[in-house]
């Protein structure tokens, strides 16, 4: 149990009738807990001998205790309006406080049973304001509801005078079709629910959804303001999109396996959610579902690198994607191009307009926006490099070619750690199918088929990291037993 001074105290009364409420009342305790409250309940803080009414009163009057939750199912309010058992002494304590006590905001509702359409409350708090968790189907909105009034975090604050609201901080988050799903999307995959997939697909649909609420139509006034503030402001309105999709992966990986296939299917559903529905010109402004769609996919790679799902990274990164454009027939592509385009509005006209003498604003915004915990920048960095390698290695032309535009930032001296590892014989018989090759023989001829000539383009003196003929070493790959 957490004991920091940051976390605020709580304390559960409950009826311990039926055998289930109390269940139930642990399980939210526990909850609670892990989400960084500090629970007092009599199961987890009374012993043999201690006058457990005592306890109560203690605990209700207590300054220490922010609040206390009264779940109120049938038993609970029956025994506090006959004032029968613990229960009902417990509520005639909490009535007085109630009654006396000029924070009445202390006391919080908690409902656990609707009867006849009207949620089963005691007498003495049947007019006050309460959190209804009867509900499945709305537990975790209702969840969140009692969390943030735990923390003094209300979703809704009243805006200052005078000020414009702001969608990207912290303080007023953007709320996305994709709210509230996470939790019990990650909960069906922890514990392997028969009906996960349905819940994958629904998360899935709603990611999609949300996109199109992000896309700029072509029409605006690209001056006033100016679009690339316009298309920076809407990157970062993404970024608890990307969050909440990277903590689905890594659960997804950990326990599931991650399916290939579901994954390559959501790939060419976001890219073709995106593009069908936007302009392929060069006056497009969507630079920031581009960049966030590239974001994404490194972000994917890396994680499934991570975690040595190599079966699955080498299935995303050679696929052909089905491109679907507006009046046009379906064609299959890979991820160089279309995964990882240029984004004009950032990286030209942004520049321009500032006068500044970046190398890459976009990459630069790649690097910034890496503060997710479950991947560093060093990670997405080794992702972009080796993604151009694997590429390099099987495209049928150079337009297939992932560029490693994160490379400005250089490799480490010693290069991938990837291929670092393969020294060993036995970690290249397991990384060998994210190159699609099956021996180190096959690898290195490969890469001498390669036209000599494929870097004369790359801007090598801002782009540092190592050409594909020096970062496969012929003498070290497999050397190691």
């Amino acid at each position: 149990m957490s004991t920091k001074s940051t976390s605020p105290s709580i304390f559960i009364s409950y009826s311990w009738s039926p055998f289930s409420n109390k269940l139930w009342v642990l399980e939210l305790a526990e909850r609670l807990t892990r989400n960084g409250v500090n629970v007092i309940i009599d199961e987890w803080d009374t012993h043999e001998g201690q006058d457990k009414y005592q306890f109560m009163e203690q605990m209700v009057n207590d300054p220490k205790v922010n609040f206390v939750l009264l779940i109120c199912n049938k038993d609970y309010t029956e025994k506090a309006n006959s004032k029968k058992g613990g229960v009902g002494i417990e509520s005639q304590i909490v009535s007085n406080e109630i009654y006396q006590n000029i924070d009445q905001a202390k006391f919080i509702p908690i409902v656990r049973d609707i009867i006849n359409g009207k949620a089963s409350l005691p007498t003495f708090v049947s007019n006050r304001f309460y959190i209804d968790l009867s509900d499945s189907e709305h537990f975790e909105d209702n969840y969140e509801q009692l969390l943030r009034r735990i923390f003094g975090k209300p979703k809704h604050k009243r805006p200052p005078k005078g000020e414009p609201p702001t969608y990207i901080s912290e303080d007023e988050p953007v709320f996305l079709k994709t709210a509230h799903k996470l939790i019990p999307l990650r909960k069906a995959i922890i514990e392997d629910k028969p009906n996960k997939l349905g819940f994958i697909n629904d998360y899935f649909d709603s990611f999609h959804e949300t996109l199109t609420d992000f896309i700029l139509p072509n029409n605006i006034d690209p001056n006033n303001p100016p679009i690339d503030e316009v298309i920076l402001e809407k990157l970062e309105m993404l970024r608890p999109l990307r969050d909440e999709y990277i903590e689905f992966l890594v659960a997804y990986v950990k326990y599931a396996n991650a399916d290939k296939e579901l994954l390559l299917e959501f790939f060419e559903k976001v890219y073709n959610t995106i593009n069908f529905n936007i302009n392929d010109s060069y006056y497009d402004y969507n630079n920031h579902l581009q960049l966030f769609f590239n974001e994404l996919f490194l972000y994917t790679i890396s994680i499934l690198l991570k975690y040595e799902k190599f079966e699955q990274v080498g299935y995303l990164v050679n696929a052909n994607y089905a491109i679907e454009k507006e009046h046009q027939p379906i064609i299959y592509e890979g991820v160089g191009w279309n995964f990882n385009k240029h984004n004009r509005f950032i990286d030209e006209y942004r520049k321009q307009r500032l006068n500044s003498n970046q190398i890459s604003i976009s990459s630069d915004l790649i690097k910034e926006r890496a503060t997710n915990k479950n991947i560093s920048f060093g990670d997405i960095l080794e992702t972009d490099i080796l993604l151009h390698y694997i590429t390099a290695l099987n495209s049928a032309n150079s337009r297939e070619i992932w560029f490693p535009r994160l490379a400005i930032y250089g490799m480490s001296f010693n290069g991938s750690r990837i291929i670092q590892k393969m020294q060993s014989e036995r970690f290249f018989e397991k990384v060998k199918m994210i190159f699609k090759v099956n021996s180190k023989a096959e690898l290195f001829e490969r890469i001498e088929s390669l036209n000599k000539d494929m870097y004369n383009g790359y801007q090598r003196f801002y782009y540092r990291f190592q050409e594909i003929f020096t970062a496969f070493n012929k003498e070290k790959i497999c050397s190691v037993e």
